[in-house]
């Protein structure tokens, strides 16, 4: 149960994944995220993620590699959410992949009852983050 969006972004991968290492930030290129607490951006750290629309949610980051991609996972009622962020990069091209697994007892239910939302603004996040990337770019030329 995956739900996946992609987008290419013109800027660098470390341009790309220095939006991503800055929690604070997301909410700048991530509309669907109201605030972050998360103290940084590695593996084993804890926090909250303030969406949008709904209560605010712990989060834990399971895995980062730098300039490449990171996880972090939530979790429900007997389900586990878990959210990847892949970048692959050539040069100034940086292709961006977000994307959402729901697992568990309960993955088919909450798939089911905010998995078209997720599927539905997954775009809108890219499209922020390919606007900021690219800004920040054309800015520092």
């Amino acid at each position: 149960m995956r739900i996946e969006h992609t987008v290419e972004i013109e800027a660098p991968a470390t341009a790309v994944f220095a939006l991503y290492a800055d929690p604070e930030l997301w909410p700048v290129w991530d509309s669907e995220t109201k605030a972050v607490g998360l103290p940084e951006l590695r593996t084993g750290a804890t926090g909250w993620l303030q969406p949008r629309e709904g209560p605010k949610a712990k989060i834990r980051v399971t895995d980062v590699t730098p300039n490449r991609s990171f996880t972090i996972e939530g979790t429900l009622p007997l389900c586990r959410m878990t959210f990847g962020h892949e970048l692959t990069g050539k040069g100034k091209q940086t292709r961006a992949t977000h994307w959402v697994q729901f697992s568990g007892p309960l993955a088919f239910l909450f798939r089911r009852l905010i998995g078209a939302g997720i599927d539905r603004t997954l775009p809108d996040t890219l499209a922020g983050l390919k606007r900021v990337g690219e800004e920040g770019v054309a800015r520092d030329r």
